[in-house]
């Protein structure tokens, strides 16, 4: 089979890519492996990514949107980058398809890259809606709400209609897209995210660079873009109140020179460590070092951090929250706690921090259920069911219509 694989085009896969170029990435890579092959329209800025056997990279390659990368962060810039690189990315799927067409499907990461791909391909669009809806999130400004809602209304419901097929990242995803937007229940369908267990796993040698580079013996984890919807300054005023708990937080984003600022203003300078963009044959080392992680969100899809510190055997303390709350079992491979809800959040740091034998039990559970659900190779294995059944659908519609226009042309 062969695939045409399309991400959003807003960042090249790098370690500091979001959670879709990522997947995109990482399925890609594993349908390859499968033996199917894979066109992945992607910039890529990182040895790590580079093509594989039976995957090829082709560049997005949009200089506006590099120049609007330049501009400060923020929920505006995010607007624009998105829309430019949604563009870009199918402008270059365009160009690939009108020079060799001869592929089984097209499959799009980027609501308005679907959109726009689902107009001129002549064979299946698949989308992968990865983003929770606006109406089970929650945002820390009115008006970021407001925005969020007539954005997905304009592009990602008219992406969901126009696409052959959609596939969701976690379950109730699926059901919010059936009630709410009557999307048909037979062409939506739930295929979660995967990781790459090689990388993410309890095993690897050595001490991770937050001892090493920080001196903590012991921390806790954030890992994630440093932006308002991950919340990482509300784990930040958390620490006040839960003395000697260390923290560390891997990634970057428009937020980190005034979490920097904030950590000075509430005196924990020497309890937290800014990493930014961690290598993933690092980072696989960092989860597994920490006593837990953390992911205060108010919104999510579904979360990469997540899975990735499961694999690594590592317990997650996240918000009850759209894709995030699917992922973690209560009590059982992690904790659940209201979103924005300081107080919540304080105590069930204080209470993980304190329990070695249950943060013990909780790592062997979660490390269980990311290896018996979150594999890339089932994951992919999935879309290869999905895919076939597309092909077969549209192979067969395009034969009864040549069956059907005979008679006309005999006549």
């Amino acid at each position: 089979m062969r695939v045409l694989m399309v991400t959003r085009g807003v960042v090249p896969i790098s370690p500091r890519a979001g959670g879709s170029e990522l997947v995109a990435y990482q399925l890609a890579r594993a349908l390859a492996q499968s033996g199917q092959e894979v066109v992945l329209v992607s910039d890529v800025t990182y040895p790590e990514f580079y093509a594989a056997p039976r995957l090829t990279f082709r560049p997005v390659g949009s200089r506006t949107l590099r120049l609007v990368q330049k501009l400060p962060g923020g929920f505006f810039r995010w607007i624009i980058e998105h829309l430019l690189g949604n563009l870009s990315a199918a402008r270059a799927a365009r160009r690939i398809l009108a020079v060799d067409p001869d592929f089984d499907l097209v499959h799009v990461h980027g609501p308005l890259a679907a959109l726009r791909i689902s107009r001129f391909a002549e064979v299946p669009v698949v989308y992968t809606e990865h983003d929770a809806t606006p109406w089970i999130c929650r945002y820390r400004r009115w008006w970021e709400r407001v925005i969020r809602k007539l954005i997905y209304r304009a592009v990602n419901v008219r992406a969901l209609k126009r696409a052959d097929r959609v596939a969701t990242v976690f379950d109730s995803l699926r059901t919010e897209l059936v009630e709410r937007f009557r999307i048909p229940n037979e062409r939506v369908t739930t295929i979660v995210n995967g990781t790459d267990v090689d990388v993410f796993n309890p095993y690897r040698p050595g001490t991770s660079l937050v001892r090493e580079q920080h001196g903590f013996g012991r921390y806790i984890l954030f890992v994630g873009r440093l932006t308002s919807r991950k919340a990482p300054d509300l784990l930040l005023r958390a620490l006040v109140d839960t003395p000697g708990v260390n923290c560390a937080f891997v990634g970057d984003g428009p937020m980190r020179r005034k979490l920097e600022q904030l950590a000075g203003e509430l005196e924990l300078t020497d309890r937290v460590a800014f990493l930014g963009n961690v290598p993933p044959a690092e980072l696989g080392r960092v989860y597994t070092d920490a006593d837990f992680t953390v992911l205060p969100s108010v919104s999510e899809g579904m979360p990469l951090a997540v899975i990735e510190s499961m694999a690594c055997g590592t317990p997650v303390l996240t918000t009850r929250v759209a894709g995030a709350a699917n992922l973690i079992d209560d009590w059982e491979t992690g904790f659940l706690v209201k979103p924005d809800d300081l107080g919540q959040l304080e105590m069930a740091i204080r209470f993980l921090w304190g329990d070695a034998e249950l943060r013990e039990e909780m790592g062997k559970k979660a490390r269980r259920k990311a290896i018996r659900e979150y594999v890339w190779p089932g994951v992919a294995s999935q879309y290869l069911v999905l895919y076939g059944s597309i092909v077969d659908s549209a192979r067969a519609r395009t034969k009864h219509e040549v069956v059907e226009g005979v008679p006309s042309l005999l006549a």
